[in-house]
Parts: C-alpha cells; structure tokens; sequence
C-alpha cells in the first residue's frame, strides 16, 4: 500500500517544485516585478535584484553598479 502511494506522491512534489521554479524565470527585463531584472547570465535566466560585484553578468544593467566586466571572446563576465 505505502509503496503504491509513494510514487505518485513523489510525482507530485516534483511537478509542483517545477511550477513554482518556471515563475522565476525571465526571457527579458520586462517579465520581471519590483525593479528586478532579468539574470541572463544564469541558466535558466530568473529575475532578481541588481547583482553585487563579482556577481555572473551578460548586460551592465544587471549590475549594482552598472559595470559588467566581460573579457574578450566570452559571452559572460563579472559584475565590478
């Protein structure tokens, strides 16, 4: 009995973490709320607050202080 009620609840869990990760993710800054901005440089992309410095970065704005390093040749740098 306990092992035909384990599976489903397991399913369960899993779908209903999955629904409320897939909120937080962002295509672009507009998907996001409260002066949040869209993380691009993680996968997948979610909104959240301006990064501090040495935070993972694609675009200046996603910076604290609206400097993203990115060295030459990448796709990603460091917020500064």
């Amino acid at each position: 009995m306990f092992k035909k009620l384990l599976f489903p609840a397991m399913i369960l869990s899993v779908s209903l973490a999955q629904v409320s990760f897939a909120e937080d993710q962002c295509k672009e800054d507009k998907d996001c709320k409260n002066g949040e901005v869209c993380i691009l440089a993680l996968t997948p992309p979610v909104c959240k607050p301006p990064q501090a410095a040495g935070a993972p970065c694609k675009r200046d704005v996603v910076c604290v202080s609206k400097k993203c390093d990115i060295p030459t040749g990448k796709e990603a740098g460091i917020c500064k």
